[in-house]
């Protein structure tokens, strides 16, 4: 048996020592390496920019192709390609047909090398606090680095991650430098070595991102520390700023130095993220690392007088703040080693000051500060681990591999296309925009689409295959939201086919402020996504839509994700399918106990449900007016006598926008459509319902339109007087001149009903009109000849104005008083009790805020506090019989209130009877209120004692249920139970109690 020298010992448990953190930073770094952190849009980049070096094109992109291609050096790219190339990475092998795998496929290898660079780091971080430091920080320090949660970052394909080897190796080496000088050896060619080798990596870094041109100060304070010798210094300083000159060279040298110089610019000028909400980002998604790590970096300069914490973080910080722009979380990557080697320290310190006595174990003496040291790594160790883990294990790009696989296959599979055809959709899209391109050599365009910045600059092809998501849609849909060219989105969006959907909501399972998922608020969460095509080949293939439309083609080898089920909050219920098939529908009402009506809004359908099966032929198919937010929008039924000679029949109240023929408007952006083709109106019919037919329409309202297509309102109800209540919108978002045709004083909103007292005389818009069931006002006084607000029509049939518009409206069971939703302009969507000649008080106010001041949104879509606290004197009472009253509740930032229903029977539990429930787009929540003893108002508490949610925070206990897919409307049914439409999933819900059967 071979004895092992001391020496040898020493060196066996030192590898030992060392393979701890290297151990837990392979499992922390290459464990599930594609499914978190979320596939970031900057990947794209990168990738894209990699192929093409590995294509032979070069390291600089295109500027005729490329907005910004002079953004970053080229050094990225370049290591990236190499080690794709040794890696022997076979993306040109994904020819044939993609499937969510082989797009994962794609990821995986760059992903698991990015994840390599990250335990090398590990091994860097232990050298460097060993050596500064001492063996036991550096041991701290590479455990902390290898296992706290922060360091996710570190798997993902960025900039940052491939230089954070080079930076370190710097720092290592001018630390080793030292070393080796105060070895005072002969042959100081070894230490001059690793002076140039540490001036040649830093070079590198600042030749992959100029930021690291901060790190200067620190390399070179420790060179000339070490050494004494500006010699040294200064010829350590030549590859520091030569290899970066390669750069500007080489741009200068193709004839493209300007757009370097705009590129350089471009990056800053942006401003998408603030510098302070980035840094609480970080400590919320690791406060352990952030407090022991600015802890260390204090006790640093305070305890040993040592500046390297100074100079390693305060240049960068402060170029980050004044000169980079754009502040995400990932630019603070540099920074990581740092915070671990500091926390290291601290805990070191902090542990040696505990007094133990040395024990023996095993003929061996532990010191008396091991102890400790061990029992407080291991408890941090452990729970950041832990914390890691639980993150890592999440799965956040199914749905995005599933996407990318489907845009693929419908690029690849359509030889008409070729190059004639634009990605569109919000900057995210981008993400995969290299895969057509260098995967299938597809020169595809892709156009991203801001909300500040809308579709910038014209289409360059005539085919468009746009990605819509949840935020995209809201937009395209509220009309308040302005921006270049988004009309001609809208267009876009409204001539084309639906083609595919998904859902891709990764986080709704998961707390996003509850640690450790707060690292999940950077993770894509958008909802449901539509693929919209305008080009209609009939070969293309489609993925299954969950509407199941007859007009959309089909392939069986092509499916999108099941739509997960919506959930309720109350574990003692649950969410059960009644039926499913429907196209975007808008309202149902109930004629039978198990027999429903639902209004399709494109088709002007009205289709059956009959005991959980949705019946081929539709009920009946009326010609609509579809564009923007017209089409088949309310209905409402009744059991009537009308005719005392026929005695109680059933009759049925619909609202739409009557065409000649269905989706003949053709309008040019949501305020502006074509006179020629202007709908008939905005009418409301009452039909006698047979049981199986609906005969004899009467036109009891006839409302104007245009001249653009938003603001329709639709929601109708027959109240406990039998009589009919029909919220109508203002007729039209336009209301600031810049987005206008013509000016505000021709604008439907300049209107009385409005709150304009010197504008147009009410036309039906903009309130909420009662009427018999004949269509005739409801007249008041002595003499029956006077209407709530007048005399003369159509003032006598306001029951309330001030609107500007809405989609719920709900009597309350108890007091058969009415409640109603409205929408506001990004903020200030209400929920109000309507006595009367309510006024809701727009265009002068919305929620508790004056629209005067929103010009025309305020600061970040939506005010923080009641900045409002007097009512404005200039609002129309028509002679003192109008009178305004704040909402009963209001959302600082606007969600998309839509349909609201109180629930009269206890059958879901006697906590929820007698409650209002109301509906959200955005959030896609269903909200429980309970109501004041005297049933006048909401009744609230905590942070929404002010009537206010000034985030979704605040929503917390409101919230009943999430995911139906924009709840447009919600009924009791006869059975007692809540039943729940989707607009976007086409599916008809029912939320019972858990015992019940279907």
């Amino acid at each position: 048996m071979v004895k092992l020298t001391d020496r040898q010992k020493s060196r066996i448990k030192y590898i030992v020592i060392l393979l701890i953190p290297i151990a837990l930073s392979s499992f922390t770094h290459l464990w599930n390496p594609t499914g978190f952190p979320t596939i970031y849009i900057d990947e794209d980049h990168y990738m894209r920019r990699a192929l093409q070096v590995m294509e032979g094109f070069g390291p600089q992109e295109s500027s005729a192709i490329y907005d910004h291609p002079y953004d970053h050096p080229y050094f990225g790219q370049i290591f990236l390609a190499a080690i794709l190339k040794i890696s022997d990475y076979k993306y040109e092998s994904h020819q044939s047909t993609e499937t969510p795998e082989s797009i994962e496929q794609l990821y995986t290898t760059p992903r698991i090398l990015m994840g390599i660079l990250a335990v090398i780091d590990t091994l860097l971080v232990y050298k460097i606090g060993e050596i500064w430091l001492g063996r036991r920080v550096g041991f701290v320090a590479a455990i902390l680095f290898g296992v706290m949660p922060l360091t996710w970052m570190l798997k993902m394909i960025l900039l940052d991650t491939i230089l954070l080897p080079f930076l370190l190796s710097s720092i290592l080496l001018a630390l080793y430098s030292g070393k080796v000088y105060k070895k005072r050896t002969d042959n100081n060619s070894v230490a001059l070595m690793w002076l140039i080798i540490s001036g040649v990596t830093l070079g590198l870094s600042i030749f992959t991102k100029i930021p690291t041109i901060t790190f200067i100060p620190l390399i070179g304070y420790l060179i000339y520390k070490n050494n004494k010798s500006l010699k040294k210094l200064g010829i350590w300083l030549v590859p520091v700023f030569l290899i970066p000159l390669i750069w500007p060279a080489y741009v200068t040298h193709i004839g493209e130095l300007e757009n370097g110089i705009k590129g350089i610019l471009y990056q800053v000028e942006r401003g998408e993220r603030n510098f302070n909400d980035t840094i609480t980002f970080l400590f919320l998604s690791d406060p352990v690392l952030t407090i022991l790590g600015l802890g260390g970096g204090i006790a640093l300069v305070l305890v040993k007088r040592d500046i390297i914490f100074i100079l390693w973080t305060i240049p960068y910080f402060l170029f980050i703040y004044f000169i980079g722009g754009i502040v995400k979380y990932f630019h603070f990557i540099e920074l990581l080693p740092i915070m671990a080697i500091a926390a290291g320290f601290i805990i070191v310190t902090v542990s040696s000051k505990i007094s133990l006595k040395n024990k023996k174990i095993g003929g061996n003496t532990i010191s008396q500060t091991t102890i400790p040291i061990t029992i407080v790594v291991g408890i941090i160790g452990l729970f950041g681990l832990i914390s890691t883990w639980m993150l890592i294990s999440v799965n956040t790009n199914e749905v995005f591999f599933e996407l990318s696989a489907f845009i693929s296959n419908y690029i690849t599979t359509n030889p008409d296309l070729e190059e004639n055809i634009t990605l569109m959709g919000q900057h995210w899209i981008r993400s995969f925009s290299w895969i057509p391109m260098y995967v299938h050599d597809k020169e595809n365009y892709v156009k991203d689409v801001f909300p500040e910045r809308y579709l910038k600059g014209p289409l360059k092809t005539d085919n468009v295959l746009m990605i819509v998501d949840s935020q995209l849609k809201h937009d395209i849909f509220d009309y308040s939201v302005q921006g270049k060219h988004l009309d001609e989105i809208r267009k876009i969006y409204h001539d084309s086919d639906k083609t595919g959907l998904f859902v891709d909501i990764p986080t709704r399972t998961y707390d996003t402020n509850q640690y450790p998922f707060t690292n999940m608020k950077e993770s894509r969460q958008l909802g449901l996504i539509e693929v919209r095509s305008n080009y209609t080949n009939s070969q293309l293939a489609f993925a299954q839509s969950p509407s199941n439309e007859s007009s959309e083609k089909t392939n069986s080898s092509l499916t999108t994700p099941e739509i997960p089920m919506p959930t309720v909050t109350d574990p003692n219920l649950r969410v059960e399918l009644v039926a499913s098939g429907l196209s975007y529908p808008t309202t149902m009402a109930f004629v039978g106990k198990n027999d429903i009506l639902v209004l399709e809004k494109m088709n002007g359908t009205i289709k059956r449900i009959v005991n959980g099966s949705l019946l081929d032929e539709p009920v009946l198919d009326l010609n609509v007016a579809n564009k923007i937010e017209r089409g088949l929008l309310g209905i409402d039924v009744a059991k009537q006598i009308l005719d005392n000679s026929t005695g109680e029949r059933t009759y049925v109240y619909i609202f739409y926008t009557q065409a000649l023929k269905d989706g003949n408007d053709v309008c040019s952006g949501a305020t502006v459509c074509d006179e020629k083709t202007n709908p008939l109106g905005n009418r409301v019919y009452r039909y006698e319902w047979t049981g199986n037919e609906l005969i004899n329409p009467n036109l009891i309202l006839d409302i104007p339109v245009g001249p653009g297509a938003d603001h329709n309102g639709g929601v109708i109800k027959v109240g406990p007087d039998d009589n009919i209540y029909v919220l109508v919108g203002d007729g039209d978002s336009c209301w600031e001149d810049e987005f206008c045709t013509g000016t505000f004083e021709d604008s439907v909103v300049n209107a009385e009903s409005s709150n304009v007292p010197t504008g147009h005389p009410p036309d039906g818009r903009g309130g909420i009109l009662r009427v018999t069931p004949f269509g005739d006002p409801i007249l008041t006084g002595e003499n029956k000849t006077t209407g709530l607000l007048a005399d003369h029509s159509p003032l006598n049939k306001y029951f309330a104005y001030g609107i500007r518009n809405g989609f719920g409206l709900a009597f309350d069971p108890l007091t058969n008083k009415l409640w109603d939703s409205e929408n506001g302009p990004g903020y200030g969507d209400e929920i109000n009790i309507v006595e009367p000649g309510f006024n809701s008080g727009w265009l002068r106010v919305m929620g508790w805020w004056p629209v005067e001041n929103a010009q025309p949104l305020p600061p970040e879509r939506g005010y923080f506090g009641k900045e409002m606290v007097t009512i404005p004197n200039n609002l129309e009472t028509f002679a003192d019989k109008g009178h305004y009253s704040s909402p009963e509740f209001a959302w600082n930032m606007s969600v998309g209130v839509t349909a609201l229903e109180f629930l009269k029977n206890d059958t879901l539990g006697s906590q929820y009877q007698y409650d209002l429930f109301a509906a959200d787009y955005n959030n896609n929540y269903l909200y429980n209120f309970d109501l004041t003893e005297d049933r006048t108002r909401l009744d609230l508490d905590g942070p929404l004692l002010d009537k206010v949610a000034n985030n979704n925070k605040e929503l917390d206990d409101l919230v009943f249920g999430q995911g139906f897919g924009v709840a447009t409307d919600i009924r009791e049914g006869p059975d007692g139970y809540l039943y729940v439409l989707s607009h976007l999933y086409g599916n008809l819900y029912r939320i019972v109690p858990n015992q019940d059967g279907n």
